[in-house]
């Protein structure tokens, strides 16, 4: 199981990176933006997560057109050996990533909302296909059903391509979507919090704290 923070906030994600529970990283425009972080901001950001702890970080390309699409993916693989560069799933996207794959390049096929976006994530030899869940549920699907149906349609073909569960927005999600075999799920802050707050667990952690307070070897 790997579990990654959605976010672009570097305070934030530093505490949680030290906890190691957190494999990594994902960002798009919208949290970098939210962020403050423009693309200058980005090579420093992607230092300082990968120092914090996180093993991989996911950074989105940006373009009107694949090759704009590409050269940015480029650049952004060229920051660091353990960025995912992530694309669309658009036909520009899809472009991009097939060249960046053949360039050796890690790549995430990111707002993906039917099971065929997973198979050209696939057909483009994408390391990942990210799901919105959430969003999936906005638009009157079954977010859980159309993750499984991709999931079944991968296993399918032998793909090597893995999904990455986005847009979750509770813990009961992260288990829902563990049950349903999803390995690769990230986060943001406020549900990757929750994880660490059941509170007949923090009671019986403030009772052993009690029993053995004033101890010690």
């Amino acid at each position: 199981m790997r579990l990654y923070l959605d976010s672009a906030r570097l305070s934030e994600l530093e505490p949680l990176l030290g906890t190691g529970v957190f494999y990594g990283v994902t960002t798009n425009p919208l949290l970098l933006q939210e962020a403050g972080l423009g693309a200058a901001g980005l090579p420093g950001f992607a230092r300082a997560v990968l120092q914090a702890g996180a093993k991989e970080v996911y950074l989105q390309a940006w373009g009107g057109s694949a090759e704009a699409l590409y050269r940015c993916g480029l650049s952004l693989a060229g920051l660091d050996g353990r960025v995912v560069v992530k694309l669309p799933a658009t036909w520009e996207g899809l472009g991009a990533a097939g060249r960046l794959v053949l360039e050796g390049v890690r790549v995430c096929i990111t707002a993906a909302y039917l099971p065929h976006q997973a198979l050209l994530a696939s057909a483009v030899g994408a390391d990942f296909v990210a799901p919105y869940l959430g969003r999936i549920n906005d638009s009157g699907q079954d977010g859980y059903a159309a993750i499984g149906r991709m999931s079944e349609s991968l296993r399918g073909i032998g793909s090597k391509t893995e999904i990455l569960a986005a847009s979750v927005r509770s813990v009961a999600d992260v288990v829902a979507l563990a049950q349903r075999g999803v390995c690769h799920i990230t986060l943001p802050l406020q549900v990757a919090h929750r994880l660490f707050q059941e509170p007949l667990t923090l009671e019986a952690a403030r009772q052993f704290e009690q029993a053995m307070e004033g101890a010690s070897l």
